[in-house]
C-alpha cells in the first residue's frame, strides 16, 4: 500500500513543469517522512532516442555502481544494486517504450534508517525536442530514541543542493549529452549516495 501512495505522489509531480524542486514532508503520527525530488530536462532529440540511451542507466546514472542483479536490463522485473557492498536495490516495474519508467526503490535500512521509494520518469516530446521528467519520492522511517541524523542532513540546504547538483545536472546533464553530443568520452564510476 505505502508503494501505491508513493506511486500516485509521484505520478502527480510528473505533471508539473517545475524544473527542480526537493522537498520533505512527515507522515503524521510518527518518526517515518518522505524526500522527494522533481527535475525537469529537454533534450533536442527524438524521444524514441533518448529511451534506447534512458534504459542504459548506468551510462548517464554513472557514480552508481549499478550491478544487474536479476532480470534483462531495460525490462519490467530487472533488478539492480546501486551502491557496492550495501544492500540497495531498484526494480524496474513498469516499462513503456518511449513513455515511462517506474522503479521501486526496494526495502532497505542504511545508518537505522529504513527506507521505501518510487522513481517515475516520463518522456514526451513536441518538435523534435524530448522532455524528461523524473520524480522520485522515498519514504524513510526512524526508530531510535534520539533525533534522526539523517533526517536533518536531508533537511540541510547542502544536502539539498548535492542532491539538485547529482540529478540534474551530473546525471541528466549526462542523459541529455550522451544524446546530443555522443561523441563525449565516457565518465568513469565513481561513489554517490543517498
Amino acid at each position: 500500500m505505502r508503494i501505491l501512495n508513493l506511486c500516485a505522489l509521484a505520478a502527480l509531480a510528473c505533471m508539473t513543469d517545475v524544473h527542480a524542486s526537493e522537498s520533505i514532508s512527515s507522515e503524521p503520527g510518527g518518526e517515518a517522512y518522505y524526500f522527494s525530488s522533481h527535475y525537469t530536462v529537454e533534450i533536442d532529440a527524438p524521444v524514441s532516442a533518448v529511451w534506447d540511451q534512458l534504459i542504459d542507466l548506468g551510462s548517464w546514472m554513472y557514480e552508481f555502481e549499478m550491478s544487474l542483479e536479476s532480470g534483462a536490463p531495460g525490462e519490467e522485473g530487472e533488478v539492480r544494486r546501486l551502491y557496492a557492498e550495501q544492500d540497495f536495490f531498484i526494480q524496474t516495474i513498469k516499462a513503456i517504450p518511449n513513455e515511462l519508467l517506474v522503479f521501486a526503490n526496494l526495502p532497505a535500512t542504511f545508518n537505522g534508517e529504513e527506507s521505501t521509494g518510487v522513481t517515475v520518469i516520463s518522456l514526451s516530446e513536441a518538435d523534435g525536442v524530448t522532455t524528461v521528467r523524473l520524480t522520485m519520492s522515498r519514504r524513510f522511517s526512524w526508530a531510535g530514541t534520539e533525533p534522526n541524523p539523517m533526517r536533518a542532513m536531508r533537511e540541510s540546504p547542502e544536502f539539498q543542493e548535492r542532491t539538485r547538483a547529482m540529478w540534474e545536472d551530473r546525471f541528466l546533464g549526462r542523459l541529455r549529452s550522451l544524446i546530443e553530443s555522443p561523441q563525449e568520452p565516457t565518465l568513469e564510476a565513481g561513489s554517490g549516495s543517498f
